[in-house]
Formats: structure tokens, C-alpha cells, sequence
């Protein structure tokens, strides 16, 4: 459902349009290549752009420091509880400009604005690592502050080359699984603007989205084992076709997706050994990403997919293994900043709508926690986790506007 009511002029400066399309091109510099950006998780990359947070927040004068996650965390205004704003600076391989870095730079837009007129606190905050595209393992940033991540946790996940997220980030200085978690009663509450990802925004000319819940995932690994055999001397009915049948799990994922109302199914990650165009493959290796907004049916979901793999395995005669690699529970956010969110888009004459989000965010993370609320931005033709991604900095500054006249009721009205 979407909204609109007679613009009123907000009661302070608006958040400027220039500074976020600056900031968002000087950020989009670091990891750019000509086929798209990348700052994975404990990259190199990844901590330059922290850097540059740091400093924009050194140049405003504000004090800016890294828990042992790798997250930043810039101080706007002392005090406990306080109001905390922003998002995440890693990427997707080969990803856009907005993901992420829009809601940290929107956040530090907001805290611009309502710097010294609150009596709780602001702080800013840059999370480390929200994307499982590394390490399987979404949100470490979030999680380690949060105290949802330890060193087992840590020391278990790899990437693709073998190296742990607890290497990974050593190397960097820092232990994500020994981190003193700080995310707790004295946040009053956390607010993350972000691009819609969807296109439901765009397609209703809405501005805004105001976000009620967060979709869960669960995240399998595959391993299917058959016999490596020669391409052209192995007769069909004698294989044992790893891939082949990985092909099969590739398929019922899709389809037992489509068997429920809000359930999506991708599997973005394949590996095939030997990976020779003359050996039946003997080994394949696949992730499944499952996510839903319904915890239940996101269960149903896993557990019909484990079953219809373990079948195909028996039909094709090759083993199946599974690895759950991290899951998370779909999340509602708080309603009262909503409540007062939707107040202030009538207000302001800005349209736009209540709806779920479907990818995962901090947010959802922080909300086990500490009341957590979201304010979503049209994103041109839906596209995220590409190249292409766009999103209009007038928007961001609309959400950085509304998000401060909400900040200011809610330190005027919370206990």
C-alpha cells in the first residue's frame, strides 16, 4: 500500500544531494575495475574504503574507531543510549556502487543533521563483512558486534582459496571472533537506509520504502561425489556424473521454490572437478542460497531440498553430502520507528510504501538485540550485486531527511 498527503517543508536543512553523489563516486573508485566493483569481505579493498569513512568522518571532526570485527564506528555526539546509523562498505565479486555504501554515506547525511540537537547519543557505523559472498557467512560484521559470532565460527568458514575468515582477518589485524560485543540495550536504536534491491519502489513511483521485515536464508553447501571417467570410453547407463546430478539439485531447488508463496531458491556458485571437457566429472560442489519471510515455510523448504538431493543421489548412484553453512531466521522490525517514518513521509509529501525485504541487511541482525528500523530507496530497475546498479542520491537524501525529523520525535518521545 502506498501513501502520499501534502507536502510540508521539513523544519531543518535537508540532507544535501551534492555530498552523497560525491561521496558515493570517490567510494565507487576503490575496487572499480571495468567489470564492476569488488571489496570482499577482509580485503584489502574492503578496509580502504573504511579508511575513507574514517576520514570523512575525521574531517567533520567526529572520532572514528575499529572494534576487533573490523567494523568503524565514528562517535557524532556522546552519550548512551544512542542512535546508531548506517550500513556496510564490502561487495559482491564484480558488484555496484550502491549496495551498502548509499546507507553508510545516507547515514552519516543524517547524522549531519541532527548532530547536537539530541540528548542521546549518534554514532555512525560502517559494518565489515555483510557479504557471505567470501566466506558463506553473511552479516560477520554485525554478528561479532553483536555477539553472535566466535572464533569456532571463525577458524570453520573459508573461501574458495582455503584461507578461514579468521586468517583472512588476522592478516588484517583484527579477531572477529573475539570481539566485545557493543550492539545491546545501550543502542536506542539502529536505522539503515539501503537501495530496495526490487523494482516494486520504481514501479509504483514511491520514493521510500519503509521496511517490516527481513527475509531469513539458509545457505547449503553440496558435495556430490560420483567416478571421473573418460568422456569418449565410458558408455552412458556405466557414469556416475557428478555434475549431471548436481544439475538435478540445481533444478528441484527451483522448482520446490516455486512451490511456495514467498520462497526463493538460487544456487550462484558451481565448482566441477577435474573441469575437463573430456572426464565425466567426478565431483561437483554447489551452494544454495534459500531465503523467505516465513520461517516455517523457509524450513519446509530446506528439508524438501535435502530430501529430493539425497534422492537423486540414490537414482544416480553418486554420494551427497550437505554442509549448512550459516541460517538465519526471517526478522519483523520494530514498529514504533515506523510508525513515526510513515508520519513523516505524509508530512513531507514524499510517497511510498510498507513492504518486506527479501535480502538479507545488518539491520536484521542488530534487531536480536536492539529496536532496529529500515528505510529503503528506489534502485533503477531493481538491479543490485551488478554493475548496473543505480540509485538517485536525491533519493538517499530524502531518506537521510525523513530519517532526522524521525530521529529528533523519537528522542523526544523514548523514556
Amino acid at each position: 500500500m502506498s501513501e502520499l498527503a501534502p507536502k510540508r517543508m521539513p523544519s531543518r536543512p535537508r540532507a544535501s544531494v551534492e555530498r552523497i553523489r560525491d561521496r558515493l563516486a570517490e567510494m565507487a573508485q576503490i575496487g572499480a575495475s571495468a567489470d564492476g566493483i569488488t571489496r570482499l569481505a577482509y580485503s584489502e579493498e574492503e578496509r580502504r574504503a573504511h579508511e575513507l569513512f574514517a576520514r570523512w568522518n575525521e574531517e567533520a571532526g567526529k572520532p572514528c574507531s575499529t572494534d576487533e570485527a573490523g567494523n568503524s564506528i565514528a562517535i557524532w555526539h556522546q552519550g548512551e543510549p544512542f542512535f546508531l546509523f548506517g550500513s556496510h562498505l564490502d561487495t559482491v565479486p564484480r558488484g555496484g556502487a550502491f549496495d551498502g555504501a548509499a546507507g553508510v554515506i545516507a547515514g552519516l547525511e543524517t547524522a549531519h543533521l541532527v548532530d547536537e540537537h539530541l540528548r542521546r547519543g549518534v554514532r555512525v557505523v560502517a559494518f565489515a563483512g555483510e557479504e557471505g559472498a567470501r566466506f558463506g557467512r553473511p552479516n560477520t560484521g554485525s554478528a561479532a558486534a553483536a555477539g553472535f559470532l566466535d572464533h569456532q565460527e571463525s577458524s570453520r568458514l573459508r573461501d574458495s582459496e582455503g584461507t578461514t575468515l579468521a586468517e583472512a582477518a588476522g592478516r588484517l589485524g583484527f579477531r572477529p571472533g573475539s570481539t566485545d560485543p557493543w550492539i545491546g540495550a545501550q543502542v536506542a536504536c539502529f536505522f539503515e537506509i539501503h537501495i530496495e534491491q526490487g523494482r516494486q519502489l520504481e514501479l509504483g513511483a514511491l520514493r521510500l520504502g519503509l521496511v517490516d521485515a527481513i527475509a531469513g536464508s539458509i545457505r547449503l553447501r553440496f558435495e556430490i561425489t560420483g567416478r571421473a571417467d573418460h568422456s569418449g570410453a565410458t558408455p552412458m547407463e556405466l557414469r556416475a556424473d557428478a555434475l549431471a546430478a548436481a544439475s538435478e539439485v540445481v533444478l528441484a531447488a527451483e522448482r520446490i521454490a516455486k512451490e511456495y508463496r514467498s520462497t526463493v531458491a538460487t544456487v550462484g556458485r558451481i565448482q566441477v572437478d577435474p573441469n575437463s571437457v573430456t572426464t565425466v566429472p567426478g565431483r561437483a560442489l554447489l551452494w544454495v542460497d534459500i531465503r523467505d519471510v516465513d520461517a516455517e515455510q523457509q524450513r519446509i523448504a530446506g528439508r524438501h531440498l535435502l530430501a529430493r538431493a539425497r534422492q537423486i543421489g540414490e537414482e544416480r548412484q553418486v554420494d551427497v553430502s550437505v554442509e549448512l553453512m550459516s541460517e538465519q531466521s526471517p526478522v519483523a522490525l520494530d514498529a514504533w520507528p515506523r510508525a513515526i517514518a510513515r508520519d513523516e513521509c505524509l508530512a513531507q509529501g514524499v510517497p511510498f510504501r510498507v513492504l518486506a525485504s527479501g535480502a538479507g541487511h545488518d539491520a536484521a541482525i542488530v534487531a536480536r538485540r536492539a529496536p532496529a528500523a529500515m528505510i529503503f530507496v528506489p534502485c533503477l530497475d531493481g538491479v543490485s550485486h551488478a554493475p548496473g546498479e543505480r540509485a538517485e542520491p536525491r533519493d538517499l537524501a530524502d531518506a537521510a531527511t525523513v530519517l532526522a525529523e524521525v530521529v529528533e520525535r523519537a528522542d523526544a518521545l523514548l523514556d
